[in-house]
């Protein structure tokens, strides 16, 4: 997911299995090339979480 980028909308399921909604706020690579996001959810919080647990749209 090499697309995402700040203002992108995005969609990940929590812990429990919900769909929880959200914008990206930043996105870095790690020395081991993982794309790591800091998503706003829609709820108002925020969580930082690897690209590939995303799906965009």
């Amino acid at each position: 997911m090499d697309s995402l980028s700040p203002g992108s909308r995005v969609s990940f399921y929590d812990s429990t299995g919900r769909l929880v909604g959200g914008v990206v706020e930043s996105t870095i690579r790690m020395a081991n090339g993982m794309q790591v996001v800091r998503v706003k959810c829609d709820s108002g919080s925020s969580i930082t979480l690897p690209a590939a647990g995303l799906f965009q749209g």
